[in-house]
């Protein structure tokens, strides 16, 4: 079980009274050990009882700050070896040589990590497993495609082309927008339900793209669907000023602006 402490609150606390957890390593090179960096690391931790695991996973819940913060392996490697693959894995590059830390850990990365890999990278990054689980954003367990060798094919690091790197940026941002709202305007966030929240803000987001809103100015265009409705661009009413935005003439705060001054 592949934990990211970061997203469990109280992790320290959380993990010494769970007797089905065996053994714990710290997937980092040099596991920390002040209390503040071991709550924000992921660790791989060892079940002595698989029939157990749905008993953990739901204590689990009541105590994380998302669904990405626990996925399952299921890998005939030792807890040793098994790390060791892992923390081989942190590794990647992105296009112009920049290295960077391969967040897999985070179950809300994972899966789109695995779509956008070449199917050779794929085939080696995944070879630690013969079945590795996670938690989709509609909160079902889903599998990804594995299959596992003894001898580690993979070579870190894990080269990413600018392709790869905009796929896993377009399909994870929407949880940095859920994060934002999270800590800026929960009660907004809350007439999302759960379960939607995702796939809301993923089609906001496409749909700000689609007129060149992005950043600051997006956050600002899911504002607007959470608060007018998920197609209030498609009134008339917006239809101008949109269109001033997309020509590069307006922003989306001029044109809100200028909606209240009418």
């Amino acid at each position: 079980m592949l934990l990211d402490a970061a997203q469990i609150e109280r992790f320290s606390v959380w993990i010494p009274p769970i007797k089905v957890i065996t053994a714990m390593a710290s997937v980092f090179r040099e596991p920390p050990q002040a209390p503040d960096h071991f709550n924000v690391t992921p660790h791989l931790a060892e079940i002595s009882d698989p029939e157990k695991f749905w008993q953990l996973a739901y204590r689990l819940a009541q105590c994380s700050a998302s669904h990405g913060a626990m996925t399952w392996l299921v890998s005939p490697l030792p807890l040793a070896e098994l790390t060791t693959r892992l923390r081989l894995r942190l590794d990647a590059r992105l296009p112009d040589n920049f290295d960077c830390i391969n967040r897999y850990y985070d179950g809300r990365v994972l899966p789109h990590l695995h779509a956008c890999l070449t199917d050779a990278q794929r085939d080696a990054f995944f070879s630690l497993a013969e079945q590795w689980w996670f938690v989709s954003p509609a909160f079902e367990w889903q599998s990804l495609p594995c299959r596992w060798r003894e001898a580690d094919s993979f070579t870190a690091p894990l080269e990413l082309d600018a392709k790869q790197e905009a796929h896993l940026i377009d399909a994870c941002y929407p949880y940095a927008v859920i994060e934002h709202f999270e800590r800026s305007d929960p009660e907004l966030l809350d007439s999302l339900p759960p379960l939607q929240r995702y796939g809301f803000m993923r089609e906001a987001l496409r749909a700000a793209a689609n007129f060149g809103i992005e950043d600051s100015e997006a956050i600002l265009f899911c504002t607007l669907a959470m608060t007018r409705g998920a197609d209030f661009y498609k009134e008339a009413a917006w239809a101008n000023g949109l269109k001033s935005v997309q020509q590069g003439k307006a922003t989306l705060s001029d044109v809100l602006k200028a909606q209240h001054a009418e």
